[in-house]
């Protein structure tokens, strides 16, 4: 079962001070980049503080998710070799254009978890589109392994790519062909970062368009990002009375054998029953981790990371 992602906040992983605050806020995921984020010159650090530091950090409830070079890179084939296994749970891997890539990658898992002494399937793997070869790959893509745990929409390097704008109506398809792929394949669809990262109307109502098109989660850029995405695509208080009456109604129907229940005067179908079921996950979730933040998170109202 995936892990709810609302929220995955991107921070360089050679800005250790930034990293280490990560840590404490309230995201879903960090993701610890050593792709875009960091400098050519400062990848070699950046691997080092993660093997150095990332099995000593506290990240609680949070996932901690490294993004890695793209594929057939020197610096991918130095991530892989480096990283610290048994101190993160997912691998995000960006640029990714056909099922032979994810293969290469979970092969190589494999023998990483062997000699960790880890079970194998521990790392999942986020599969980032962001190039038009990988759009049109993406159910192919989504399929290739049973690590996939999430196909992530990278948006600005799609609209370099083909040249579209950064508007609702251009990235639509992109959008709903990640949607599409994730959902056939069983794993989480996340969408693309809102850019203007101080804007927190501007990442609500993003976010809300992302919630539409069917994504469970957002990558974040700024921790101020963090709330607006979390209150779009969280479940309200009806939705989850909801899904509680829902499954109690289908519990009672269940056990006369009919696999149709009334709900609030409505029909409802048994397939509808794991969306109900995730309702309800992602609001103990939203309980969770409001719980942590009210006991020991700092204000996100700050500049870092």
């Amino acid at each position: 079962m995936s892990p709810i992602r609302r929220s995955l906040l991107f921070v360089p992983a050679s800005a250790e001070a930034r990293v280490q605050k990560a840590s404490s806020l309230n995201a879903d995921a960090v993701v610890l980049d050593l792709e875009d984020g960091v400098a050519a010159s400062a990848k070699e650090s950046a691997r080092r503080f993660l093997v150095e530091r990332l099995p000593d950090l506290e990240f609680g409830d949070t996932e901690r998710i490294v993004r890695v070079n793209r594929v057939g890179s020197a610096d991918h084939f130095k991530d892989i070799a480096a990283l610290p296994y048994g101190s993160f749970e997912g691998l995000l891997i960006p640029k990714v254009e056909s099922p032979a890539q994810v293969l290469e990658v979970a092969a190589v898992l494999d023998e990483r978890e062997a000699k960790a002494g880890l079970k194998r399937g521990t790392i999942r793997l986020l599969l980032t589109l962001e190039t038009p070869r990988g759009m049109l790959n993406a159910l192919a893509i989504a399929d290739a392994s049973d690590r996939c745990s999430a196909l992530f929409f990278g948006a600005g390097d799609y609209s370099v790519a083909t040249g579209c704008s950064l508007t609702p109506q251009a990235l639509a398809w992109p959008r709903a062909t990640i949607v599409a792929a994730a959902a056939a394949a069983g794993c989480e669809a996340i969408d693309t970062p809102y850019f203007d990262v101080r804007d927190a109307d501007g990442t609500y109502n993003d976010a809300l368009l992302s919630r539409d098109h069917g994504f469970g989660g957002k990558g974040v850029f700024h921790p101020l990002q963090i709330e607006p995405v979390h209150r779009a695509l969280s479940p309200t208080a009806k939705q989850v009375e909801k899904a509680h009456r829902v499954l109690a109604a289908f519990s009672e129907m269940g056990a006369r054998g009919e696999g149709i229940a009334i709900v609030d005067g409505e029909l409802i179908a048994i397939d509808l029953l794991p969306q109900m079921e995730r309702v309800i996950r992602r609001d103990a979730q939203a309980k969770r981790m409001r719980m942590r933040a009210d006991l020991s998170i700092p204000s996100t109202k700050e500049t870092a990371p």
